[in-house]
């Protein structure tokens, strides 16, 4: 085939494939109006790459596949699944083994693609790759999904994706996909006149006239489908191509082309009108039998009508049968009533499933088939809805059950219907609409204990909505309905009253009362005993209203057993943070990883990037700095990826970080590319992470009068549900010291002795160590130092080693202040080894600056060995000492093989070794 006028493009493909051989991906849109040329640019993009041994896998959207789960992706892989193939599926990739009917469940959305992009990356193992997405504007959601997460991580894979589609509008489902990506996009131009002129004359006469072809430019508007199209209409009324004709081709447009098309099917006779009619409604067909049934005429006949419509440019000639172009079936789809198109994709779901066909090849049809009340259609759509889900496609679901709902089924199958609905639109992150359905299936239900089922499963949507008051209904209705029919149930719906109240920011008496009584009542034997367990001891945590020891052992209680099958992650979110806060940070830690370690075996990123936020900030509160960046890098990176609501957690957490190791430019960058500069960017409980993350950061930046503004924030937003425990959320010693830069010592000893007595009451040696060092700090004199004296006595034995290093520091520089210098060394080294342990590089300056003051000779900051590791660096690292493969790390961390690689060569540079065997070693040094 010849193209015209696409040598930039051509080259442009070629060069992208150059570097995919190199290992280097690349995402490449063609765009362009129906006719342009895509198709045929793709065609030739993969005749290049089977020119430079690039493998081509290839996909085709269609109007008939946009509601089939996953159909591009499976249009891509499945023939590299097949026998003889190299075993794709091993590693995390075996999590989208559900996607291509091959065993599994579906344990989340984000497990299909993570593991899906583990197949693309297994298949480039054995060489690069060409995937080309051709008529991406109709591609399932589900592919669409994977289109995204690929586009985002394909720079480090031998893959060049191709896609090619319609000019992306506003809302599109491709332009939700692309979001936040920048792809290259070559847009294809309409031929000029004098291409034009060169396919006219090769088409009809190399003596062609300049003006009739200028007329067939102007006609075709330079789409090269479009051209075809007048050409043949031209040669079909055997016009002559000379200038004296040209008049007749200014009468064309692309509407008489249309209608040039439907007038040659026509001409074919009645049959032949129903057969283009079967085909526009079965889409591409193997064989004739069903093609005949549906334009109900013999078989005989309609092989000598699909003869006739090759002759006529209206089907292609080659198997499967299928329209030219597809604006072509566009033109013959459309030449009919709305009614009767709904009969015939009806009467075709009827042939199909009297053959057998999976109801998944049969729900297309019945989408668009007018509701009749019909059995056979909700029990189809139903089926199919179940398969889209076992492969991990639950947009897909929703719009199957949305339309077995509107058939409508039995009143008796109402309820289920909608309780299934409202569950699936929950899976794909639409709550509002998730809880009006489960609310109908609420109302609908006659059995206690199924409501009392769905209370729960609606209250979680109501609480993500804000609709605090209609989840507390829900659930006292279900519990007073239940009363004894069940043992368990009611505890269940009462601890979910509870935590409404607590979503709510409610004060704590109006449910942790709820929660100590439904705690006496629990033995810890049962997965709602601890959730109870787990949900009070958070409470206690955050109120600070009983010891520390108390609330290390509600926490200790509720984990002691297997994670939760349902909801896990929400029992490792609240005891984990008690742990914490407790200062049972190495039991929080193990909690967290086990907690983690499951998201992963999953491939559920969404469950991963949450917990690795716990796990930044329970490092951050432990001064495990490189481990807390490590967390935080990881987690809004695929934040920003998946565009997900604990974005700002992630952002404040990394800042966090940053901002004790010194890194205050970056942390500023990320606050202000996140959008988390203004004052009022982020509402609920989560507020105080990100006040206090700034109020930090604008502190070590000499803004105190800010920093102090939005520590004072976070105090507020806190005071409101009665948080008030200085270690859940320690914003008064900075906003104590904000006022003392301030010149107001008044009001700064007056908000770090509200600290100190707060701390003493709960008992945690880091809160009252961090209040007794703004006290000493505040004060000065003897009575400061006494204070710093103790601050250091009570966190001798802490695990909260930042902490631990700033109190050391400042009563070393204090001791030398007050002449004892000898001390003060002793005090300043110690907080000089913490500090670099932490990674907190402004203490340890400080601290050398300190020792320098006292005649000693501090050490030297290290370019090389573990401790100039980054944080990323030093997690592979890790990994790797512990025997885990590059592949392996990546499928762990949720990131490319060619970022572990590139970790670890950097690593090997710091540690001065020049192989993994020698990681362990180089680590312990």
């Amino acid at each position: 085939m010849t193209l015209f006028e696409r040598d930039h493009e051509i080259a442009r493909i070629g060069d992208l494939l150059t570097r995919a051989g190199a290992g280097q991906g690349s995402v490449l849109l063609v765009e362009g109006a129906p006719g342009i040329g895509k198709t045929a640019l793709l065609e030739a993009a993969g005749a290049s790459a089977a020119g430079r041994d690039v493998r081509v896998l290839t996909a085709v959207g269609g109007e008939l596949e946009k509601d089939l789960p996953f159909a591009i992706v499976r249009q891509l892989f499945e023939p590299a699944l097949r026998p003889g193939e190299p075993d794709l599926l091993t590693g995390a990739a075996a999590l989208a083994a559900p996607v291509f009917g091959l065993g599994g469940g579906m344990e989340a959305m984000g497990s299909m693609v993570h593991g899906l992009y583990w197949v693309c990356s297994n298949l480039a193992e054995h060489g690069p790759l060409l995937l080309s997405v051709d008529d991406v504007h109709w591609a399932d959601e589900a592919s669409l999904r994977f289109v995204s997460h690929l586009a985002r991580r394909v720079a480090d894979l031998p893959v060049l994706l191709l896609l090619s589609g319609r000019t992306r509008t506003p809302g599109s489902g491709l332009t939700r996909a692309l979001s936040g990506i920048q792809p290259e996009v070559l847009g294809l131009r309409p031929l000029s006149e004098q291409a034009v002129g060169h396919v006219v004359r090769s088409r009809m006469s190399d003596a062609a006239d300049d003006a009739f072809c200028r007329a067939c430019a102007h006609a075709s508007g330079g789409n090269p489908f479009l051209l075809a199209e007048v050409l043949t209409s031209l040669r079909s009324d055997r016009v002559r191509p000379v200038a004296a004709e040209a008049e007749r081709v200014a009468d064309l447009s692309p509407q008489t082309i249309s209608r040039a098309v439907l007038a040659r099917l026509a001409g074919l006779g009645p049959g032949a009108v129903r057969l283009a009619r079967a085909l526009a409604v079965l889409g591409p067909v193997d064989g004739l039998r069903r093609l005949a049934r549906l334009a109900e005429v013999e078989r005989a006949e309609a092989a000598e009508i699909v003869d006739a419509l090759v002759r006529e440019s209206i089907v292609t000639g080659a198997r499967p049968i299928d329209f030219v172009h597809p604006l072509v079936r566009t033109a013959v789809y459309a030449d009919g009533s709305e009614v009767q198109r709904a009969t015939d994709h009806k009467r075709a779901a009827l042939i199909l499933a009297a053959d057998g066909t999976s109801a998944e090849l049969i729900a297309p049809h019945l989408l668009v088939a007018e509701p009749e009340s019909d059995p056979f259609v909700v029990d189809a759509l139903r089926t199919a809805a179940d398969g889209a889900l076992a492969r991990g496609a639950p947009e897909t679901a929703a719009v199957l059950l949305d339309r077995a709902l509107a058939e409508p089924p039995a009143m008796a199958e109402r309820g289920r219907l909608h309780a299934d609905l409202g569950r699936v639109l929950g899976m794909v992150n639409r709550p509002a609409e998730a809880a009006e359905e489960l609310r109908t299936a609420f109302d609908l239900s006659e059995e206690p204990l199924v409501r009392g089922e769905l209370a729960l499963e609606l209250g979680v949507f109501m609480v993500q909505t804000g609709r605090y008051d209609v989840a507390r209904e829900t659930f006292e209705r279900a519990r007073r309905t239940i009363g004894d029919l069940d043992s368990e149930l009611p505890l269940r719906l009462q601890a979910a009253l509870a935590m409404a109240n607590f979503a709510a920011m409610e004060p704590p008496a109006m449910w942790i009362g709820r929660l100590d009584r439904l705690a006496a009542q629990a033995t810890g034997g049962t997965e709602t005993d601890r959730m109870i367990l787990s949900c009070l001891a958070f409470g206690a945590c955050a109120t600070g209203d009983r010891p520390a020891a108390d609330v290390a052992e509600l926490a200790a209680r509720a984990t002691d057993g297997p994670l939760p099958r349902r909801d896990g992650w929400l029992l490792v979110n609240f005891a984990s943070t008690a742990l914490a806060i407790a200062d049972r940070h190495s039991d929080a830690f193990a909690l967290l990883d086990r907690g983690i370690d499951g998201a992963r075996a999953r491939g559920d990123a969404a469950e991963f990037r949450y917990l690795a936020i716990l796990r930044s900030r329970t490092a951050i509160h432990a001064g495990h700095l490189r481990d807390a960046e490590a967390d935080g890098r990881a987690s809004l990176a695929l934040h920003v990826v998946d565009d997900a609501r604990e974005l700002p957690l992630a952002a404040a957490v990394l800042v966090e970080a940053l901002v004790e190791q010194g890194a205050t430019a970056e942390a500023q960058t990320i606050l202000a590319e996140r959008g988390l500069e203004a004052e009022d960017q982020v509402g609920s409980l989560i507020a105080h992470f990100v006040y206090l993350a700034r109020g930090r950061l604008r502190l070590r930046q000499n803004r105190p009068r800010e920093a102090l503004a939005d520590l004072r924030t976070c105090g507020d937003a806190l005071r409101v549900p009665g948080y008030t425990n200085p270690n859940f959320a320690d914003w008064r010693s900075d906003a104590a010291l904000a006022h003392l830069s301030l010149g107001e010592p008044a009001a700064a000893l007056e908000l770090a002795t509200e600290d100190l007595e707060l701390a003493l009451r709960f008992g945690a040696a880091r809160a009252i160590g961090i209040a007794q060092r703004a006290v000493g700090l505040i004060e000065g004199g003897p009575r400061g130092l006494a204070h710093l004296e103790e601050s250091v006595a009570v966190l001798e034995d802490s695990q909260a080693e930042l902490v631990r290093a700033r109190s050391l520091v400042d009563y070393g520089g204090a001791l030398r202040r007050a002449g004892h210098r000898t001390d003060a060394q002793h005090f300043l080294r110690g907080g000089l080894d913490l500090a670099a342990r932490c990674g907190a590089r402004p203490l340890a300056t400080r601290a050398t600056e300190e020792l320098a003051a006292t005649g000693a000779r501090p050490r030297r900051e290290l370019l090389t060995g573990p401790d100039a590791l980054t944080a990323s660096e030093l997690r592979v690292a890790r990994l790797a000492a512990d025997g885990a493969t590059n592949r392996e790390i990546a499928q762990t961390l949720f990131v490319s093989k060619r970022t572990v690689e590139v970790h670890l060569t950097s690593a090997y540079r710091k540690l001065e070794i020049d192989s993994r065997q020698q990681l362990k070693a180089a680590l312990d040094r």
